[in-house]
């Protein structure tokens, strides 16, 4: 299972709901994890340091949704996070009603979550993400017209960011996802390209006396790997040195070590044998990072189909989605 060295630890933390789809999860304050569901519009919470521990549906969004796609803590609060829906149909591949909704919680989860409608996104294609820039302004990848959007919560207003040819779907037989996850730093705009098996980084600037703005391109979009083939999840480690992304089709996970200077990188797989992994969160504990990561289980569509000599049978319901930590171990100079 390890290839070179930097996972200490694989564990086991629950079992989501059988045959379920899980996309988006955040850490929370109280140390419980925050989890969307995708083939359902429910929003869950569980115990990560408690197996027995069941999970807790916290909300149904089926009024206005059939699916959660992605989440996000929101920047400067506590316990409040913002959530994106949408009518979905996965056979299909179909995407549309994208909404953004701002959900507060309680510490102990004693109260009901209060859900907020934020806005609808008009005009998009496949809005695959959630990235919160500030607690004004969000980004919103598009993985079908290969742009990422900035939204504006408090006008619901979107512009495009940026958009470039290496967002775009690769085009291969059976390829439908382009541009998938996204994350920010101080300096630069990480992204993955699924169907590329890319993973970019494009420079930004904050734009300071326009709030409504935020920030905008601060040069090229620059190729950091280009050999992470049906990748999904990114996880990135705080010095940059490190991006943590997953294969949902061969059950591994990379890790692409950075030089965050030049950008240069070399990929290696330091965990496999996991069932359809979607989704990876990179955080610290002790200042030791913990990589949690979600599996899906036995999910079969036309277009995903899964490897059935998968040895995670052995260790959890195949037919469970679940959550699993892996314990890393950062290089030092």
């Amino acid at each position: 299972m390890l290839e070179d060295g930097s996972v200490e630890d694989v564990v086991l933390v629950t079992q989501l709901p059988s045959d379920s789809w899980f996309e988006g999860f955040a850490l929370r304050p109280n140390g419980k994890i925050l989890a969307s569901r995708l083939d359902e519009p429910e929003l869950y919470t569980f115990n990560a340091e408690d197996p027995e521990a069941k999970p807790h549906l916290l909300h149904n969004f089926e009024e206005e949704a059939n699916g959660l796609i992605n989440l996000c803590p929101i920047p400067g609060c506590d316990d409040e996070y913002y959530v994106l829906s949408s009518v979905v149909d996965l056979v299909s591949i179909e995407f549309e009603e994208f909404i953004v909704w701002r959900v507060a919680l309680s510490p102990d989860d004693s109260s009901p979550p209060k859900v907020t409608k934020v806005t609808k996104i008009e005009n998009s294609g496949f809005c695959i993400g959630i990235i919160p820039y500030s607690e004004r302004i969000l980004l919103i990848p598009d993985s079908f017209k290969n742009c990422i959007w900035r939204l504006d919560t408090e006008t619901g207003t979107t512009s495009v960011l940026v958009a470039d040819d290496t967002m775009k779907v690769a085009g291969g037989d059976g390829d439908f996802f382009g541009l998938n996850r996204v994350r920010i730093t101080d300096e630069f705009l990480y992204f993955t390209n699924t169907s590329a098996g890319i993973l970019c980084r494009m420079p930004f600037e904050r734009v300071q006396d326009d709030p409504s703005i935020g920030l905008r391109p601060a040069g090229a979009v620059q190729k950091v790997t280009e050999d992470i083939p049906h990748c999904d999840g990114l996880a990135l480690a705080r010095d940059q040195t490190a991006v943590y992304t997953c294969s949902y089709t061969d059950g591994h996970i990379w890790k692409v070590s950075i030089d965050p200077s030049t950008g240069q990188s070399k990929t290696n797989v330091v965990l496999k044998n996991l069932s359809a992994p979607t989704a990876v969160e990179l955080v610290y504990v002790n200042d030791k990072p913990k990589l949690f990561v979600v599996c899906c289980g036995e999910i079969e569509m036309n277009w995903f189909v899964q490897d059935d000599q998968n040895p995670w049978s052995e260790v959890a319901n195949i037919n469970s989605a679940v959550t699993v930590t892996v314990t890393t171990q950062e290089e030092t100079a």
